[in-house]
């Protein structure tokens, strides 16, 4: 986080174009220190608009100590902070979980969305968990999309963004930024 919001000052006090960054939070950092008010502090320090902040925590997470993070997971939301659940679909899955956590994006893990693309549309459950976060009024998130194919799929059952290798690898900071 401290690098991320460094750069955002940076880029901005340089007049240059800035972006929402999304950064993944683990078990570790919930358990050792107050996360919530060190993200606070940085994000203060260099004047980042909380909306261009955007904390991801996995659902896999959320297996043991679990009031701690549910806990923290609220205090960063209820501070504006967008929450992500990233790779849904890769464990544990509760739909419990999904309920009593207050996360703003559901993101789709690519291994599942490898297999369920693979289904023929009347088979598989991905319409179904994409028409359940539109009922709980979150967006979604596709994660590892490596064809055309899978995209247009994604795209006639209504998610809302994708990313993956069909559009860019992983790249170097300073390659990102030219």
């Amino acid at each position: 986080i401290s690098l991320v919001c460094r750069e955002y000052e940076k880029r901005v006090s340089q007049g240059k174009e800035v972006v929402p960054v999304s950064f993944n939070l683990s078990r570790y950092d919930f358990l050792t220190g107050d996360i919530v008010s060190f993200i606070e502090d940085e994000v203060r320090t260099h004047h980042v608009p909380k909306d261009m902040i955007h904390v991801e925590i996995t659902e896999s997470m959320m297996v043991s100590e679990v009031e701690v993070i549910a806990s923290a997971v609220r205090r960063l939301h209820e501070a504006g902070y967008q929450v992500w659940m990233d790779d849904f679909g890769s464990g544990y899955s509760s739909l419990n979980m999904l309920n009593e956590m207050p996360i703003d994006i559901l993101k789709l893990d690519m291994k599942f969305i490898r297999s369920e693309t693979a289904k023929p549309n009347s088979q598989g459950i991905l319409r179904f968990i994409i028409d359940l976060a539109r009922w709980m009024h979150l967006d979604v998130v596709a994660e590892g999309v490596e064809t055309g194919e899978q995209l247009e799929r994604l795209r006639q059952i209504g998610c809302d963004y994708v990313q993956g290798y069909y559009f860019a690898k992983p790249m170097p900071c300073e390659e990102f930024k030219a």
